[in-house]
């Protein structure tokens, strides 16, 4: 078999891509929905934003035990466990209509979000032949980030026209087609661990390495701006008069991200990440500056433009970068601070942003999260001293 010939997209890829992004389009729906509904019967921005803080916080505490699960059971078996027991979350959230409760709710569902996500993202790894790996995984991520942006609109729209139970129901349809496609994966063979020098090493060397810390601060920026998008975009639409069709700003995201990104591999590939970073992060405080003027749908399509850009690029750049940084035997610590600190920047960006609205409103909450990119920018200028602006394969 020739190294470079090896088919990428086999029937077992493509089912774990089209069954991640139906997952994530109901993951997404779910945090946006249950933002708008807790904003409507408690009139209290900082409360919708602890949902989603409590569903990170549970997400980001049972991803350390995630990789545990994955070593000792079988990954299949597993992944169905976790979408049945998502579902189980789901329907447990038809029952009740309590802060209390639904907050109870976010937290379970935290933790199957955390199992499932983990157990995807080594599923594809797993099934992307070695030779085509970065095309894989590019592929991949493209199914979570148009799982976000597509469950966010849709979110809107139908809260828009119809109940919550609605929504609840629409999106238990989501995991099942999940589970069914998940059936369909064959069974991964786990490779026999290999004894390494570096296993006498402390344990909290293989969950932090300081060389990663600088990226995974700017991950947790952004993930802190896309926090206000994820949960106030609804309370925004209301707020402006511009009602449901302020979703469109989440069309218009998505359609950019698919069009940066693919120009923005062959340019980063070529050029480097500063030719892409210092851009990204600029049009991103555009977009959200905008986005916070926004009276009209005409400037929240602008907005969603610019924010698009600076969402198709940081996230796959700074990730690159983190893992050009430590060698290959540190991908797993890299990739493990990347996600915890993408959870710990989404949920102080729930919380934070929510605060914040009850003083200034929801516009200018948009409009002030804009320097989220600004330090994104700052930081990587100073770390780019270090790193410099080398190209990475």
């Amino acid at each position: 078999m020739k190294a470079g010939k090896e088919k990428l997209w086999t029937r077992q890829y493509i089912t774990i891509v089209l069954s991640t992004l139906i997952l994530f389009i109901g993951f997404y729906m779910l945090t946006a929905g249950f933002s708008i509904h807790i904003t409507e019967i408690s009139k209290n921005p900082a409360l919708a934003g602890s949902m989603t803080t409590a569903f990170m916080i549970a997400s980001l505490v049972t991803r350390f035990a995630s990789g545990i699960l994955i070593q000792k059971l079988n990954m299949k078996v597993l992944l169905l466990i976790s979408l049945v027991y998502f579902m189980g979350t789901i329907g447990l959230s038809f029952l009740n209509d309590s802060i209390g409760y639904l907050l109870f709710i976010r937290v379970l569902q935290g933790v199957g979000f955390s199992i499932t996500t983990v157990l995807l993202f080594t599923l594809s790894s797993s099934l992307v032949p070695s030779s085509r790996l970065g095309e894989g995984l590019v592929f991949f991520a493209m199914a979570t980030s148009i799982g976000l942006t597509v469950g966010n609109m849709l979110a809107i729209f139908l809260l828009g026209r119809f109940s919550f139970n609605m929504l609840l129901l629409v999106i238990f349809t989501l995991v099942l087609l999940s589970f069914v496609g998940s059936l369909f994966i064959k069974k991964i063979k786990k490779e026999k661990p290999v004894k390494k020098k570096t296993s006498s090493e402390p344990f909290y060397k293989y969950m932090f390495d300081r060389r990663v810390f600088l990226p995974s601060i700017i991950v947790s920026l952004n993930y802190m701006a896309i926090a206000g998008t994820v949960n106030f975009m609804g309370a925004l639409g209301k707020e402006t008069h511009i009602g449901g069709s302020i979703s469109q700003f989440f069309t218009v995201q998505a359609i950019t991200m698919i069009i940066v990104r693919i120009f923005s591999g062959k340019i980063f590939d070529r050029f480097g990440h500063k030719i892409l970073m210092i851009p990204a992060t600029i049009s991103g405080a555009i977009g959200l500056i905008l986005l916070g003027i926004s009276h009209h749908i005409g400037l929240v399509l602008v907005s969603g433009f610019f924010f698009g850009v600076a969402y198709a690029v940081i996230q796959p750049t700074i990730q690159a970068l983190a893992l050009s940084l430590v060698p290959q035997e540190k991908n797993a610590t890299a990739n493990s601070m990347l996600l915890i600190f993408m959870d710990l920047g989404m949920a102080v960006g729930s919380i934070g942003l929510g605060s914040i609205v009850g003083f200034v409103g929801y516009g200018m909450t948009f409009s002030y999260s804009a320097i989220f990119m600004i330090l994104i920018l700052i930081i990587y200028l100073i770390g780019n001293r270090k790193w410099g602006a080398s190209n990475i394969k």
